[in-house]
């Protein structure tokens, strides 16, 4: 921390944040521009869509794809600090005066871990919140362009041989795992053929393991009165999990809502692993950059007058491609419950962190 604090230490830090802008901006531009052509392209081609709104839906994911694309950004922001610093021979002045290597690697690493830290504390609970934005102004923009089915509600289909339930309900709470205002269409199977046997019209609708726990209901039946009940259940094959999937999409929860969004899933007998795997990697994200940030100045510490500059260069960007596709793979194993959450968030960062500090200790100490 004495090496941070100093004037030199300062003055690389101010290098390494300076990359980070530039990279920031660069990327930026570049995935809101991408984005924006999908928008025309994906929504523009169903309902009447403007380049205002088309723009206006990108800027609601912008901080989602800051988010996703940060450590790429570090990566290459560092990579430029330090190798701005040896093409003008800084690097090389600092070196013959006896900076070690690992005074380079500490303040990369550091405001990597400040640029996590605040990705997500306060860049993640603001994408999450513009992206739920986000999904709504595209599914009312869908709808009045006929396309959408945000004024139909939802719709489950549950069945057996013996007959068929067709759930619809009007909305969702944000557990996923309820239905508010949902009518169930009971149909049994005769001779080959599908016979409405009943209706039952209910406020909420809870899905728990094994059956639906209705409340406040109207049941009707052909030719009969309707009964009201405060309760009833009704028994289902349905997994609440992938219920819980297909309605809460883990991008709309922030790192603040995530706890308690997985406590309750919990206590219902849900198991919430793709939103573990999704508060463990965040915990890990500061590891994450500060190990991008680490590789980025590890891998640009080759003096420009021994050569091979440009092959160091494209190995560090070569590691963080792997360190990327590394983490999508133990997501995809955490998924299906292969390893643990834990596991599929943390390696990633730790293995950066360590090829880093293995350059590093090569290069300094051969």
């Amino acid at each position: 921390m004495g090496f941070l604090s100093s004037r030199l230490g300062r003055y690389i830090m101010v290098r390494v944040l300076s990359g980070l802008a530039v990279a920031l901006i660069g990327v930026l531009a570049s995935i809101l521009l991408i984005d924006l052509v999908e928008q025309m392209r994906t929504i523009g081609a169903r309902t009447d869509l403007s380049l205002l709104d088309a723009a206006r839906l990108t800027l609601l994911k912008a901080p989602m794809l800051i988010e996703q694309t940060l450590p790429f950004v570090v990566l290459a922001g560092s990579m430029m600090a330090i190798i701005g610093l040896n093409r003008s021979s800084e690097l090389v002045a600092m070196r013959a005066a006896g900076v070690s290597a690992w005074r380079f690697l500490a303040p990369a690493a550091f405001i990597g871990a400040l640029a996590g830290v605040a990705a997500v504390t306060a860049l993640n609970p603001l994408g999450a919140h513009l992206y739920r934005a986000f999904e709504t102004e595209k599914s009312d923009a869908l709808s009045s362009g006929g396309e959408g089915d945000h004024d139909n509600g939802v719709w489950i289909r549950q069945g057996d041989p013996e007959g068929q339930v067709v759930i619809h309900a009007d909305d969702v709470d944000p557990s996923g795992a309820t239905l508010l205002q949902a009518t169930f269409i009971f149909f049994e199977v005769r001779q080959d053929t599908l016979r409405f046997t009943r209706r039952i019209r209910a406020a909420e609708a809870e899905l728990k393991p094994g059956f639906w726990q209705l409340r406040e209901i109207v049941e009707a039946t052909p030719g009969g009165r309707p009964v009201r009940q405060p309760n009833l259940a009704i028994p289902t094959t349905l997994d609440p999990s992938e219920l819980i999937n297909r309605f809460v999409n883990p991008a709309t929860l922030s790192f603040w809502a995530l706890p308690h969004f997985i406590n309750e899933a919990r206590a219902a007998g849900f198991a919430p692993t793709r939103y573990e795997l999704k508060q463990q990697s965040l915990l890990a994200f500061p590891l994450l950059l500060a190990a991008m940030a680490g590789l980025g100045a590890a891998f640009s510490l080759q003096l420009q007058r021994l050569g091979n500059l440009a092959q160091w260069g494209a190995g560090g960007v070569g590691i963080g491609l792997f360190l990327f596709f590394y983490s999508q793979l133990a997501g995809a194993f955490a998924m299906t419950q292969t390893v643990p959450a834990v596991v599929a968030a943390w390696s990633a960062p730790f293995a950066g962190s360590f090829i880093a500090l293995a350059l590093v200790a090569f290069l300094e100490d051969g």
